[in-house]
């Protein structure tokens, strides 16, 4: 899948596109999953750590990855299929806020990454090139198919280089 044109995507998501370097944005998902998995893996990791009083914890980030990953493949998948229907934004903050997650551990965050990431990851490769192509306006905003699957791949090393230079996490 070719990298999207930046009129293709709202200029917000500019970030995230050109977080992901020349080559398969297949293999980037992939490597952006391995990554996740070995942070994860990693003994004495505590999830409950956070950089700043109004951050999110460890955990709460991996959660909010996950569920973002899951908007923009719900969003690749209405748009891909031909699917018209006004498509509303999201606000963040409440998918995290208004929900407890400190019951899950670090395998339960492996599992619930791999489920999300791997599915994301089969249902782009699996697209055909033309439906990558096609275009929608979620939030009013338009965006193609496989500027979505560049944002989703990007959101996730955002929030890798985070990890790194925030929180202070070795990848």
């Amino acid at each position: 899948m070719k990298r999207p044109l930046i009129s293709e995507y709202n200029e917000y998501y500019h970030r995230y596109v050109t977080n992901v370097q020349a080559g398969d944005v297949i293999e980037c998902m992939q490597s952006n999953l391995e990554s996740y998995i070995n942070l994860l893996s990693k003994p004495n990791l505590d999830l409950d750590y956070k950089y700043g009083p109004d951050k999110w914890t460890v955990r709460e980030c991996i959660i909010h990855l996950c569920d973002s990953d899951k908007i923009f493949a719900y969003r690749a998948l209405r748009i891909s299929r031909g699917d018209e229907t006004p498509l509303t934004g999201f606000e963040q903050d409440p998918y995290i806020e208004s929900n407890d997650f400190s019951h899950l551990s670090a395998e339960d965050l492996i599992a619930i990454i791999k489920t999300t990431l791997n599915s994301t990851m089969t249902m782009f490769r699996l697209m055909r090139l033309e439906d990558t192509e096609k275009i929608g306006f979620p939030s009013n905003s338009l965006v193609s198919v496989r500027a979505l699957a560049y944002m989703s791949a990007g959101h996730a090393i955002h929030h890798l280089n985070l990890f790194k230079d925030r929180y202070g996490l070795e990848l």
